[in-house]
């Protein structure tokens, strides 16, 4: 592939882009709902045909592994599938129909019907951990063109042949659909400043984020800060903290504790729902076989990390908590010449430090994780209370364990975006009733999911029709 293609998008290059959503959102929009699910499923075509080069370049740009990018290639195809299908039946119009009955009203007796209509051009720019399926064609895009508003894609600098390799599908199913040319683009950058300026293009209608809280914060501030500000769904960082019950430490514990550390170092702990803390009691910890969980820990496989950058800031992370908090274990270090191994670590924290260090409560991308203290119930409570949003939260209990369950559940319930029962949450799965979004700093806005099929609210805005008759084939 030619080198110069991963340049730095020029502002001409953005300008015409985000122009040709533009210029061709109204024709795109108003295309059947039969040829925008034709070109949904001409993409998933093209992206298939290309599968073994796909998953071949993405492995060597992101360190994944063929076997979780297999399924991650699946997990895409599906949804671009799922989405396609959302496209011909046109429920996500979600259409209400009523008669208008209000004394003195000029409309009196007349019909109203509200349903969606798409938002215009879409700014997306994709995770680093999910380089297929939150990314070129992943749920993002493949909702928005659902829908019918135009795409603009701003590529990942650390997987830029991945994302062209996806573009290209695109492009090819673009013209054998003979869909408008500005209907999708891809563009480079590097440098925020790209980024920035398709932000804060007037021609873009809305943005979707997923990355790093500090990134998100601040095109957060851009889209905020237009003479015309913008929706802008960022998808962030979050501490996914576990509550786990006394009663539920006394029946299972070894278990729990194992299912935890094995949550935490799943694809090297870079997973946007990588449980970050385990709440639990002093009376619980003392009962842990503290040396046979310490073994566990140790022998955990050191997995490869996505880049560099993503291995030296873990690494710093580590470090630098090493020197405030008591660490627990960590795993060993490989022989392995593997590049950019992220060793799993545990560390330890007392609740009341815990309350007074709010920047202790932040994510750390990686495999690592904290065991927090607490010496009752109700600072167990304050430790809840005190969590900022996450995308999930967790809760083990025992049998008849009402007590715990009245005391943590609805303070958590109003922290998250998902709860977790007796269970660990990473992983999600991408159906209807999914929701992957959560209160500040998780997400920009927590009413809305960036995974599963409700991902298209997004990019729709409700309209209303008073006295209209209600013609079939109206736009």
């Amino acid at each position: 592939m030619n080198a110069g293609i991963y340049e730095n998008a020029t502002s001409l290059e953005i300008n015409l882009a985000v122009d040709a959503a533009h210029k061709c959102f109204i024709e795109f929009k108003n295309m059947p709902s039969i040829q925008k699910s034709a070109f949904l499923r001409s993409i998933a075509k093209r992206v298939e045909e290309n599968r073994s080069l796909i998953i071949q370049t993405t492995n060597r740009e992101t360190n994944l592994g063929k076997a979780r990018l297999e399924g991650e290639f699946n997990r895409t195809l599906e949804q671009i599938l799922a989405f396609a299908r959302l496209a011909e039946n046109e429920s996500w119009k979600e259409r209400i129909k009523e008669k208008s009955n209000v004394p003195g009203c000029t409309h009196a007796e007349s019909q109203i019907i509200k349903e969606n209509i798409p938002i215009g051009p879409v700014v997306i720019i994709g995770a680093c951990n999910f380089p297929l399926a939150i990314s070129v064609v992943g749920t993002d895009t493949a909702s928005a063109l659902a829908v019918g508003c135009p795409v603009i894609v701003k590529s990942h600098p650390r997987h830029p042949e991945t994302c062209q390799l996806l573009s290209d599908a695109v492009e090819k199913a673009k013209k054998d659909m003979q869909m408008p040319s500005g209907c999708f683009t891809l563009l480079h950058g590097e440098y925020q400043e790209v980024t920035a300026q398709l932000v804060n293009h007037e021609k873009t209608a809305c943005v979707a984020f997923t990355g790093s809280l500090n990134g998100g914060s601040a095109l957060s501030q851009v889209a905020h800060k237009r003479e015309s500000p913008i929706p802008f769904y960022a998808e962030m960082g979050s501490l996914n903290p576990i509550f786990v019950s006394p009663q539920a430490m006394r029946e299972r514990s070894d278990e729990l504790l194992c299912s935890y550390i094995d949550a935490v170092n799943l694809f090297a702990g870079q997973m946007c729902t990588k449980p970050g803390a385990l709440v639990m009691l002093k009376e619980s910890f003392r009962q842990i076989n503290l040396e046979s969980f310490r073994d566990y820990i140790r022998q955990q496989q050191s997995l490869p990390m996505l880049n560099r950058d993503v291995y030296e800031n873990y690494k710093q992370n580590c470090l630098n908590i090493s020197k405030e908090l008591e660490t627990i274990a960590h795993s060993k270090q490989s022989c392995s010449k593997t590049k950019w191994l992220g060793q799993v670590n545990v560390f330890l924290i007392e609740s009341d430090e815990f309350l007074r260090r709010p920047e202790l409560r932040t994510e750390a991308f990686g495999p690592s994780s904290m065991i927090v203290i607490a010496d009752t119930l109700e600072e167990m409570k304050e430790i809840a209370k005190s969590c900022e949003g996450s995308l999930t939260g967790s809760i083990h209990v025992g049998d008849d364990d009402y007590s715990f369950i009245q005391k943590i559940f609805s303070i958590l319930e109003a922290r998250v975006g998902r709860i977790v029962w007796n269970g660990f949450p990473p992983g999600v799965n991408p159906g209807p009733a999914t929701h992957h979004g959560g209160p500040w700093p998780a997400t920009t806005d927590s009413r809305f999911t960036s995974i599963g099929l409700q991902g298209y609210r997004r990019f729709v805005r409700p309209i209303c029709r008073q006295g209209f008759p209600d013609l079939t084939g109206m736009p």
